[in-house]
């Protein structure tokens, strides 16, 4: 999922999350990415806590010119997780990474 409001989130989950088996949510917002999968009940659960209301998200478009780069990593980053799952690997239900601080954090999901 890569959409640009929280709302359209919150929206199609509602709608998927009893008929996928793998859900990866890419955000963005300037040099800061986070990564979201979900691919059993534990990280169904975490996902959906973060959704929130539209009125609570910052405001900010996701790329500028100048980081685009970041798209490219949060893709790669998306295809890194259904790899994963694929081969029946453990994914990441949260993954951040800020490029400006140089700082990356991830939680392993239980699958």
């Amino acid at each position: 999922c890569c959409v640009d409001s929280i709302s359209n989130r919150s929206a199609i989950w509602k709608s998927v999350k009893d008929q996928t088996q793998f859900w990866c949510d890419g955000r963005m917002l300037g040099e800061v990415i986070r990564i979201l999968s979900a691919t059993d009940l534990p990280s169904q659960a975490h996902y959906t806590t973060t959704l929130f209301p539209q009125s609570q998200a910052q405001t900010g478009t996701c790329t500028t010119q100048s980081t685009i780069y970041t798209a490219n990593l949060a893709a790669g980053l998306m295809l890194h997780q259904f790899t994963r799952w694929l081969r029946s690997i453990k994914t990441d239900q949260d993954v951040s990474m800020n490029l400006l601080a140089s700082e990356m954090n991830y939680s392993t999901s239980l699958y």
